[in-house]
């Protein structure tokens, strides 16, 4: 006799269909999946798949599994939670136990929520939660209270290494925190409108005396200016500033201007090879005060870390100056350069120097405009100083 699957959905067998009927051998096949199983068997692994006899079997061991496993969910109890009670060992992730009496005797582990009055003395672990009676304490708290605000614009400010102040609201209207070391929070309010303000990158805006850009530092500070606010747009009437430094600043408008000194870079170095001309570091003005020792190219550039493409924008120029000097060999610049790539600049009276001039200063006005992206053009001349 042969015994034949039923079917997926439920997985078990009978005689096969061209079989000579017999009741029992059916009901033998149907239950253990063969008609040669042993009903004497006591081992799990004898019994046959498919037969209802497994079918069952698996679904017993489930049962069992769930009541051995705790959800996740919660708990109370007289006695802190032992890991080898649990199926698999140890509290799941996102147990919750709650100790009934409110004496823990011995730390928990893993999982668990704790609830006191005191607050723990030490960090408290992973997937550790701290219920606190009574929020009125700080020091050490794993967690900050409402409780600690009195009125409205309190800061909590840092005092020291895991220790935590207040900063009560400012009493005046208009008063900003300002950096101060000898308080406890580091912290003070101080009058926005004093009559001394040290301004560090703020911007302004200049539309006939008022200035727009971007000012970097001022390394004095402005007096008598009378600011409602240090940030933001403020006008200047008839004021003086005296040496600030102006990094990238930007005017609109119409200004008038006295007087200019302009920065150069004085390097006794000899022209020759590849000359690198960083316009961020050296400014407009670059002079050679030692001999040419060969032809040149040069290679005009922000920096070492900054391209002249990323420093210009489309529609934006620049004129340098570069003073070489020259000895009893006439040494000039053969070629130019933007970031590296080669450039043919437009030559005063439409050609290109063909050689230096002894015992001169050869000055080369380049004058770069940027008409898109790596994209510009040069007007170049060599002018003679002897």
């Amino acid at each position: 006799m042969a015994a034949e699957s039923i079917g997926d959905l439920i997985p078990t067998a009978i005689p096969g269909y061209a079989d000579a009927a017999d009741i029992q051998a059916a009901l033998r096949v149907y239950h253990y999946g063969s008609f040669a199983y042993n009903p004497a068997n006591t081992s799990p692994g004898s019994l046959v798949t498919p037969s209802m006899a497994k079918t069952i079997y698996d679904i017993q061991q489930d049962i069992v599994d769930l009541e051995n496993r705790p959800s996740s969910g919660g708990d109370v109890a007289d006695t802190a939670p032992v890991p080898g009670d649990f199926t698999p060992s140890g509290i799941p992730n996102g147990y919750i136990w709650v100790d009934e009496d409110g004496t823990i005797g011995g730390q928990p582990v893993s999982a668990t929520s704790v609830f006191t009055n005191s607050v723990p003395t030490s960090d408290l672990s992973t997937g550790v939660i701290w219920v606190d009676k009574d929020p009125t304490e700080i020091a050490a708290n794993p967690y900050i209270a409402t409780a600690i605000i009195s009125a409205k614009g309190d800061l909590i400010a840092g005092s020291a290494n895991d220790a935590a102040t207040i900063v009560n609201v400012a009493a005046t209207n208009g008063y900003v925190l300002n950096v101060n070391s000898s308080t406890a929070s580091g912290l003070a309010w101080v009058d926005s409108a004093a009559s001394t303000q040290t301004l560090t990158n703020k911007s302004f805006s200049l539309t006939s005396n008022t200035l727009t850009g971007t000012i970097a530092e001022f390394n004095t500070a402005l007096t008598d200016q009378n600011f409602a606010t240090v940030a933001g747009t403020e006008t200047l009437t008839n004021k003086t500033l005296t040496s600030p430094a102006l990094t990238a600043p930007v005017i609109t408008g119409t200004a008038s201007i006295r007087q200019m000194m302009e920065g150069a870079t004085v390097s006794a170095t000899a022209a020759t090879g590849t000359v690198n001309y960083d316009l961020l570091d050296n400014g407009a003005v670059t002079y050679f005060t030692s001999n040419a020792s060969g032809n040149w190219t040069l290679n005009l550039r922000g920096d070492g870390s900054n391209t002249l493409n990323s420093v210009m924008s489309t529609g934006t120029s620049l004129t340098i100056a570069f003073l070489v000097t020259n000895g009893g060999t006439a040494y000039y610049q053969t070629a130019l350069q933007v970031d590296g790539n080669a450039i043919t600049p437009k030559w005063q009276n439409g050609s290109a120097p063909s050689s230096g001039n002894t015992n001169s200063i050869d000055i080369y006005s380049i004058t770069v405009i940027k008409t898109g992206s790596a994209t510009f053009t040069a007007l170049a001349s060599q002018t003679r100083f002897a």
